[in-house]
């Protein structure tokens, strides 16, 4: 029998690969990527989107599927308005220029149908011309990091779990469209 209490936190393994962060700390990564680019950050409530609800063979006869963009999406009910931040889903790092869309500068804020078992998306566009399509859903599975020559990959999948926040999204996104229909 060992005399030696066991450690409470014994040391990983070197030889075994890094586990895939939790949901809550890729969110904690995710709001740093917001908070470092918007004023007044805390005022909007996040979720996780991407362009991936669009079925595979969407795009036109003879043209490439588009690309996966992915995005941290602030949204506020007062005043309404949804800020589109892109970020590449490998590196977590910010990828664009985030575009704020409200009742001043909303050209278009329309549902989209959804494929497959995809709930659908929405296109939110800005009288700038800026115009992004994305869906929200309950879980946002991500690719995983890039890995460096000499690094080992993480073992498990990297995913948001946000079923509370997605919900609350699209209860605004039902407003927020409501409110952007021609009068």
């Amino acid at each position: 029998m060992n005399s030696k209490p066991l450690p409470v936190n014994p040391a990983p393994d070197p030889a075994s690969p890094p586990s895939a962060p939790t949901s809550e700390e890729l969110k904690a990564t995710l709001r740093a990527v917001f908070d470092r680019q918007i004023p007044n950050y805390g005022d909007y409530n996040l979720v996780c989107g991407s362009n991936s609800f669009e079925a595979p063979g969407a795009a036109a006869r003879g043209w490439a599927p588009p690309r996966r963009r992915n995005f941290v999406i602030g949204y506020r009910w007062h005043p309404a308005e949804v800020v589109v931040a892109p970020f590449d889903e490998k590196s977590l790092a910010a990828t664009g220029v985030p575009v704020a869309i409200n009742m001043t500068n909303l050209a278009r804020v329309r549902r989209l149908p959804g494929a497959n078992s995809s709930p659908g998306g929405y296109e939110v566009a800005a009288s700038t011309g800026k115009a992004f399509r994305f869906g929200v859903d309950d879980s946002m599975p991500l690719a995983p990091p890039s890995v460096r020559p000499g690094e080992r990959a993480t073992r498990g999948t990297r995913s948001i779990e946000q079923a509370h926040d997605a919900a609350d999204f699209h209860e605004f996104m039902a407003d927020f469209v409501q409110r952007g229909l021609p009068l």
